[in-house]
């Protein structure tokens, strides 16, 4: 379980042997006082206990003699001793886990129920405190305490030395002050610091109801306070022998007064050279006149002493150089980002190790060396503010932290010279870096010194006065040594920090011209390592994550010996890409950028962290679909609306609810926004209303807003915050007047729809509004007419619209899965759609900075795009740009025939991929079916409105009029091996023929079925027809006559979705949506073999080899199989490549190729031969060995992680990012159609290996 160690009272850390206790004898009152609230023999009753004081008054030595005394008494629970100096204990997300690990270790009960929940909720540990505190501590207490238990402590100290320490107060003090966890008491020390105070709700007189006590210990009596120190200083001097000691001692207590630090301090000076005890105590006794008001004087001169002391000005006894030197080493120490060790401090600043040590030495007084860590800490961190104050330290001794942060920085990139190209040595790409051979030696290679340098670099030259040669180094850097800086962050696992450390570039501009951009690619970069699967294999970065990295980059190398695009899509591809556990209905940037909110079905709100591309927290509280979230406008809060007809606001930082529900809506809140200023929640709900509420009080401001005459989908502030635009399902939009709450003018009319989503321009002048009637309109705020002719290019609902922060685009996103950009001034497109995502895209939003654009999609998706680039596609695309439907080969193999839901049937060449017509239109909807006829010389399309019509192929035109009758969607059609009929199949139950000639029914429909007719087929002598049905049955028909020639085929558990002949028409088959395809015999009517079984989805198409030795069949798994009608088996790996449905499937007519037609829009060619060798050798391995393929890009396959693998090699070679997958060639692949275009990758120049590290050459 993690934990901060170092942060335990007894701890045996840097620090260990170094925390006190009170000097026995001293502090007693207090220490009484508290101890009694502790065990109950108090008139304090409170779960509480908070001592608060300035610098120096001891508070620490305190909390050290309360736990020691508790731990004698088995009260002491837990500790967490925060410090500044050191990182994990001045981490808040240490704190809880540390708290409850001690908890389980100290009451059995409790370690058993925080086990059980473990179990349940691994990922704990890295929730926000309030999760943590709930999983953590309130419910295993809970579960295990009683009303007899003994009570149990809590101690926590120094507050104020932990960063964001609010996050985990926001959450505890109101569950000490609700008594959730009856029994634990929690005793907390820190600095008098408002924001702690304020969280503790500390006042004078303790407020009525509070359960957190309060002492201050600067109130306590001086003369109390004086003869502590006394006791103290007496027993540190007990082993020194002076005259007049108790004269000198009751001196220097006076001289302390309250501060404990000051005669801890003095002491130690003092003691560090026992010869010069009356020397010393005669500087410190030296009178001095404090100005008035100056609290610190006294400390400051003795910190002063200290110091002139151990680094005199005087060239008798250092020269300047040694000064110098000496004074670097304490002003190093002093501004490190971190805690950090003599050879790390030697290392940065050039010196010997050595020099460090003995001016660590001279400082003892108020530095000391860890004895386990061997890192440098100071005593107190009061010192730390002497010495960065030049008032207090004086001109000679003050640390400048711009100075000492500059040289710093340049010391920094002198250390960063050191990177290189594998530095650690890996031996393998097949190995993750923890399972290399010794690999902790290794990582030697990148030692304390560049450690502390990869990671602070960017902290000291945020720090620092840029100048041209700092300019120039970090130019050089970025140029020459940027990926060999991710790379040693990666190895040494500190690459999440990256992205906040570019963010120090910001104050570089002279060498780098248009710097933002150039963070902005890196920062792409980054959020593209940290969201794929393979950054735990470093070598993949080079193998596998930069080659395909198709943006600027200013730190990507010259590869060789890689991966190489002979073909890739030009178009936008996401730069950044996340799976969820869960569908995302919503999303919206924080307002710095860094932190998306989603919105997920399952009643969760995700917070993405974009620098790191972590998955970083949840919000748990929403029992029902989150509909809408929003971030406040400075940040700090969160607000939701959901399906359980609440809104609630969040606090950011602790990730904690602020109040209860806010409830009033009586049906699902769709959507909630706020005000500019941050004080007003507006919400719209599917009850037809809209709601303001005050942030502040989280109560409704007024009545609800009435007009709409449905449920409201889309509410949004004007960004004066003067008015309300909402959208709703009436297919209106209106205004508001926040103020009044009234409606300003008429509703806004034009959609056909409901409007699904509505955005305000940001100069407030336009409104945009997306609808379920396809379009996009932008509206004149102060008219409320229509500026433009409705924008139209989705194919389905819009469901989604945002306006760029520059006002100059607009992106919708839409149930057709796609995100388009519009240029706001024309009302056009300005790219082709942005795809990826399959299923519908549900949000769209643009970062602050209008670089980024984020989707959320139902297929559980979050995706990055680059606006920038999206305008790259260099030609428009052939293909279809909706759902393909149906497949067919001429009879010549020589062309290709599809046809789409876009309402368009298209014609290809084979070889070439080539649009050999414009796409033939004229069906008022979707296709749905496509045939040639025998001689090639005709087409036949069925449609979604019943009705076929008739092409000719090589014109292009229509024969005949459209062919009526079907009274529901036609499913199937098929011309008779003569070409003189056509059947058809729909849902309206039956079969009808048609005279090709004429164009009219040849007989009555041929009616039977008991549900819709999903497929048609003739026999190959023409004298029969098979169809397939909903109601599970194939029916086999005369076709001359159109009667039944025998009972119905029975035997599939759902429907039948396609039916065909073999070539030699003796046997029929079929698939299902019971995911079996069957044999059946034509004579007998009944199955042949056992069903086929492997698809895990339903079968949508089955086609036999010209041959009649194969069967292929396609499925909503979205694969392809091919199986051996002798045995019944599979003999080929399904086919992957599609990433929707496969709807339709074809052999050419040599039954060398297979044709597959997907929902996802593509049509592919597969090489059978291909498929059946890649199954035998990925099968037969020391085959593959023995009988290596010549063409190795015909030999890869790529399992279900994203990995190639060569036949000879059961490891991966390399990782293609998931985005780059959707659209990628397959080994098998002859040809892919699409209107993106594709991947076609060559890995036949690829190293791998124990090779990899060929693919550069420095």
């Amino acid at each position: 379980m993690p934990r901060a160690k170092k942060a335990l009272y007894d701890a045996n850390n840097g620090k260990g042997q170094i925390r006190k206790a009170c000097t026995e004898g001293t502090r007693m009152e207090i220490l009484n006082e508290i101890i009694n609230w502790a065990t109950g023999n108090s008139r304090i009753k409170t779960l509480g206990y908070w001592i608060c004081g300035m610098a120096g008054t001891g508070k620490s030595t305190i909390a050290m003699s309360v736990c020691i005394e508790l731990a004698k008494q088995n009260l002491l629970g837990a500790t967490f001793f925060c410090s500044r100096q050191i990182p994990e204990c001045r981490d808040h997300s240490q704190i809880i886990p540390t708290i409850a690990y001690q908890l389980a270790h100290h009451l059995q009960a409790f370690g058993d129920a925080l086990v059980e929940i473990l179990r349940k909720e691994p990922e704990v540990f890295s929730k926000p405190p309030s999760i943590q505190l709930n999983l953590l501590l309130m419910q295993p207490w809970n579960k295990t305490s009683s009303a007899n238990m003994q009570t149990t402590v809590v101690v926590i100290d120094a507050l104020d030395e932990c960063e964001d320490i609010s996050s985990v107060l926001s959450a505890l003090i109101p569950a000490i002050t609700k008594q959730s966890m009856p029994g634990l008491k929690f005793f907390f020390t820190s600095r008098p610091q408002g924001h702690i105070q304020r969280h503790l709700k500390i006042n004078r007189p303790l407020p009525l109801g509070s359960q957190v006590e309060g002492m201050f210990l600067h109130d306590v009596e001086e003369e109390i306070v004086k003869a502590d120190i006394t006791k103290f200083i007496k027993e540190e001097f007990e082993d020194l022998m002076f005259p007049e000691k108790d004269m000198y001692i009751s001196k220097l207590a006076e001289k302390s007064g309250k501060l404990f630090i000051y005669a801890a301090t003095l002491v130690r000076y003092i003691k560090d050279y026992p010869e010069y005890v009356k020397d010393r105590l005669s500087k410190i006794l030296k009178p001095t006149s404090a100005p008035e008001e100056n609290q610190t004087w006294d400390l400051d001169v003795l910190y002063s002493t200290v110091i002139e002391s151990a680094i005199p000005r005087d060239p008798k006894k250092l020269s300047s150089k040694e000064f110098q030197d000496c004074l670097e080493i304490l002003h190093a120490i002093i501004v490190v980002g971190r805690p950090v060790s003599c050879y790390v401090i030697s290392g940065l600043l050039g010196l010997e190790t050595m020099n460090v040590e003995g001016t660590v030495a001279r400082l003892q007084s108020v530095l000391y060396i860890g004895h386990t860590d061997k890192l440098i800490y100071t005593f107190h961190a009061s010192f730390v503010d002497y010495i960065l104050t030049q008032s207090r330290a004086g001109s000679d001794y003050v640390c400048k932290p711009l100075e000492h942060h500059t040289m710093l920085s340049r010391r920094c990139f002198n250390t960063l010279t050191k990177l290189k190209f594998n530095i650690c040595d890996l031996p393998s790409s097949f190995l993750a870096d923890r399972d290399v051979p010794g690999i902790e030696g290794k990582l030697q290679n990148i030692d304390d010194t560049l450690r502390y340098v990869c990671n602070y670099w960017g902290y000291h030259l945020a720090q620092s006065n840029l100048d041209d040669e700092l300019d120039h180094e970090v130019t050089t850097f970025l140029k020459r040594r940027l990926m060999f800086w991710i790379e040693a962050m990666n190895l040494i696992g500190d690459l999440a920090n990256c992205g906040e450390i570019i963010l120090s570039l910001e104050k570089v501009s002279i060498g780098l011209g248009n710097i933002m951009g150039v963070i902005w690619d890196i920062q792409k970069f980054l959020t593209y390592i940290g969201s794929s699967d393979v950054k735990e294999m470093t070598p993949h970065l080079y193998l596998s994550l930069l080659p395909f990295w198709p943006y600027n980059f200013i730190g990507k190398l010259g590869l060789k010996n890689t991966i190489r695009f002979e073909k890739r899509v030009t178009g936008e591809q996401s730069i950044g890409y996340w799976k969820m556990n869960s569908k995302i209905s919503c999303m919206d940037f924080s307002s710095d950028g860094k932190m998306l909110a989603l919105g997920l079905e399952d009643g969760m709100i995700g917070i993405m962290n974009l620098l790191t591309g972590k998955y970083i927290q949840e919000l748990q509280g929403h029992t029902d679909l989150v509909e809408a979230v929003g971030f406040s406008p400075d940040g700090t809060k969160l607000a939701s609306g959901s399906g359980d007809k609440t809104l609630r606001l969040w606090d950011v930082a602790a990730c904690s609810q602020i109040t209860e529900p806010l409830q009033g809506h009586t049906k699902s809140v769709n959507s909630v926004a706020f005000s500019p200023d941050g004080t007003k929640l507006a919400s719209g709900s599917r009850d037809k209303t809209l709601r303001l509420w005050d942030v502040a009080t989280c109560s409704q401001i007024t009545e609800p807003l009435q007009g709409h005459t449905n449920e409201v989908n889309s509410v949004v502030f004007s960004p004066d915050g003067t008015k309300l635009a909402s959208g709703s399902s009436d297919k209106t939009l209106r205004l508001w007047d926040v103020a009044t709450c009234n409606q300003i003018a008429e509703p806004l009319q034009g959609h056909t729809d409901g409007v699904s989503s509505v955005a305000f321009s940001p100069d407030g002048t336009k409104l945009a509004s997306g609808s379920g009637n396809k379009t996009l309109m932008l509206w004149d705020v102060a008219t409320g007419t229509q500026i433009t002719e409705p924008l139209q290019g989705h194919t389905e609902w819009v469901t989604s619209v945002a306006f760029s922060p520059d006002g100059t685009k607009l992106a919708s996103g839409s149930w057709d899965k796609t995100l388009r950009l519009w240029d706001v001034a024309t009302g056009t497109q300005v790219p082709e759609p942005l795809q990826g995502h399959t299923s519908g895209v549900t949000s769209v939003v643009f970062s602050p900075d209008g670089t980024k654009l984020a989707s959320g999609s139902w297929d559980e998706t979050l995706r990055l795009w680059d606006v920038a680039t999206g305008t790259q596609i260099t030609a428009s695309l052939q293909g279809h740009t909706n759902e393909v439907a149906s497949v067919a080969f001429s009879p010549d193999g020589t062309k290709l025939a599809s046809g789409s839901y876009d309402c368009t049937l298209s014609l290809w060449d084979v070889a070439t991929g080539t649009q050999i017509t414009e796409l033939l239109q004229g069906h008022a909807s979707s296709m749905t079916s496509v045939g040639f006829s025998p001689d090639g010389t005709k087409l036949a399309s069925g449609c979604w409105d019943g009705t076929l019509r008739l092409w000719d192929v090589v014109t292009g035109t229509q024969i005949t009029e459209s062919l009526q009758g079907h009274t529901s969607l036609l499913t199937s059609v098929a011309f008779s091996p003569d070409g003189t009929k056509l059947a058809s199949g729909s849902w309206d139950g039956t079969l009808r023929l048609w005279d090709v000639a004429t164009g009219t029914q040849i007989t009555k429909p041929l009616q039977g079925h008991t549900s819709g007719v999903t497929s048609v087929a003739f026999s190959p002598d023409g004298t029969e027809l098979a169809s397939g049905s909903h109601d599970k049955t194939l029916r086999l028909w005369n076709a001359t006559t159109g009667a039944q020639i025998t009972e119905p085929l029975q035997g599939h558990t759902n429907h039948v979705n396609s039916v065909v002949f073999s070539p030699d028409g003796t046997k029929l088959a079929s698939g299902s949506y019971d995911e079996t395809l069957r044999l059946w015999g034509v004579a007998t009517g009944t199955q042949i073999t056992e069903p086929l079984q492997g698809h895990t989805n339903w079968v949508t198409f089955v086609a036999f080899s010209p041959d009649g030795t194969k069967l292929a069949s396609g499925s909503h798994d979205r694969t392809l199989r091919l199986w051996d009608l002798a045995t019944g088996t599979q003999i080929s790996e399904p086919l992957q490549g599609h990433t929707d449905t496969v709807y339709s499937i074809a052999f050419s007519p040599d039954g060398t190729k297979l044709f597959s037609a997907s929902w996802d829009k593509t049509i592919r060619i597969w090489d059978i031969a291909i498929c059946i060798q890649n199954l035998f050798y990925n099968r037969n391995e020391q085959q593959a060995l023995s009988h290596p393929r010549n063409d190795i890009n015909t030999a890869w396959t790529l399992d279900d992680e994203g990995w190639v693998h060569f036949p000879s090699q059961s490891s991966g070679i390399v990782w293609i990012p998931p985005q780059f997958r959707e659209l990628l060639w397959r080994a098998e692949n002859t040809l892919i159609i699409s209107r993106q275009g594709y991947n076609k990758i060559l890995f036949d120049e690829c190293v791998y290996g124990e090779n990899w590290a060929q693919c550069y050459d420095g």
